[in-house]
């Protein structure tokens, strides 16, 4: 199966105080050990590079490059200009960065966004099968 995530995945992987932190911890260790492959959108490394754990910060591009069966796609022309027409269609609920994570979903024919929005979810849902985090087993 082909799973797209979502930032927020790798943000509650990285964040033991993160509510589904260690479900999302197991997932990246699916997808490590081939039980499922992955893509996400570049804009993980922007969106998860502030991210500190305790007193150090992590070198994320080193730690997500490090995932093995997790690609990244680029935000090419393409992609940005369906994640506006997405926009357009939700309206202001749905953030730039989130239509191009779900654009990003669409475009590598996912099986399943994985997401820890709710908000994105349901909008998600419209498109893509989708489940939230807190969903997964």
């Amino acid at each position: 199966m082909l799973v797209a995530v979502d930032s927020d995945v790798l943000i509650a992987a990285l964040s033991p105080h993160e509510e589904h932190s260690l479900i999302a911890q197991q997932l990246i260790i699916d997808i490590a050990s081939g039980k499922h492959k992955a893509v996400a959108s570049s804009l993980i490394y922007g969106e998860v590079l502030s991210l500190g754990t305790g007193r150090q910060t992590i070198d994320i591009e080193d730690f997500i490059e490090q995932i093995r069966n997790l690609s990244t796609t680029a935000c090419d022309d393409d992609i940005c200009l369906k994640a506006g027409e997405l926009r357009l269609k939700h309206g202001s609920g749905l953030r730039l960065p989130d239509a191009i994570h779900l654009v990003t979903a669409i475009k590598n024919k996912a099986n399943l966004f994985i997401t820890n929005d709710e908000r994105l979810a349901n909008k998600a849902s419209e498109h893509i099968s989708t489940k939230l985090l807190s969903e997964w087993t």
